[in-house]
């Protein structure tokens, strides 16, 4: 199994590095395609707080031309795990974003990504895989934001247990300062001991916090709770972008 590990990663690795040069070229073969100043890389900074505990994620955009851009992103997480146990997970993910819908009304775009994780608290990696896909659909005063994350574990754990999570979320502006709109989150656990989690749903509040910043709060009900929980839970976030 550890053999089968670190060959699983060097080849990802390779992959990764091979997508990362492929880009690059793909940007200088399509740098002339438009006159005027080149795209800009851009990158943004997120801490949240959920049922997870505290964690970061850093990310950046390298665009390629026609619309389309290589992304990055890593994820930190050093809050225990559900059992107890010590955990300090650092998750990696890239892929491409694609437009399907362009005009000066609306757009939606679709990110399809892949990620290793690994558990530093232990010199035993990968921790698992995460495939995942992202929809985005801003349209002036509207702004949908989907999310769809599979945690496949069992390649590497054979004693793990797989999950998908969902979050989805449509935000309308009432002014420059303020959007709300309804929020659903989904775990699905996956194989024979799998099922549905958790089920959550509530009102999500956008506040700008001055250029490039956003804080979001979100309040939810869970409907798979224990009996003697009131159910409430939800997250919070700061996104930075520049």
């Amino acid at each position: 199994m550890q053999f089968f590990r670190f060959r699983f990663f060097t080849i990802l690795m390779i992959i990764g590095m091979l997508i990362v040069c492929w880009s690059e070229a793909f940007a200088d073969d399509h740098e002339g395609e438009a006159m005027g100043e080149k795209p800009k890389i851009t990158g943004w900074f997120q801490i949240d707080v959920d049922s997870l505990g505290p964690y970061f994620l850093i990310g950046a955009s390298h665009p390629l031309g026609g619309g389309l851009s290589f992304d990055s992103n890593i994820y930190i997480n050093g809050n225990p795990g559900l059992d107890g146990s010590r955990q300090f997970l650092g998750e990696y993910d890239m892929g491409i974003t694609f437009p399907v819908i362009a005009n000066d009304s609306m757009a939606l775009l679709l990110t399809p990504m892949l990620g290793v994780g690994f558990n530093y608290a232990t010199s035993d990696g990968p921790y698992a895989l995460y495939p995942q896909i992202f929809a985005i659909l801003p349209a002036g005063k509207i702004f949908g934001f989907h999310w769809t994350i599979s945690t496949f574990k069992t390649i590497f754990d054979d004693q793990s247990l797989n999950e998908v999570y969902n979050r989805t979320y449509i935000t309308y502006a009432l002014s420059d300062v303020v959007a709300v709109g309804p929020q659903f989150e989904t775990v699905m656990g996956l194989g024979d001991d799998g099922g549905l989690w958790a089920l959550n749903f509530g009102p999500r509040l956008n506040l700008n916090y001055g250029a490039n910043n956003t804080l979001g709060l979100y309040v939810g009900y869970e409907t798979k709770k224990n009996e003697d929980e009131t159910g409430l839970t939800g997250r919070m976030n700061f996104t930075r972008r520049w």
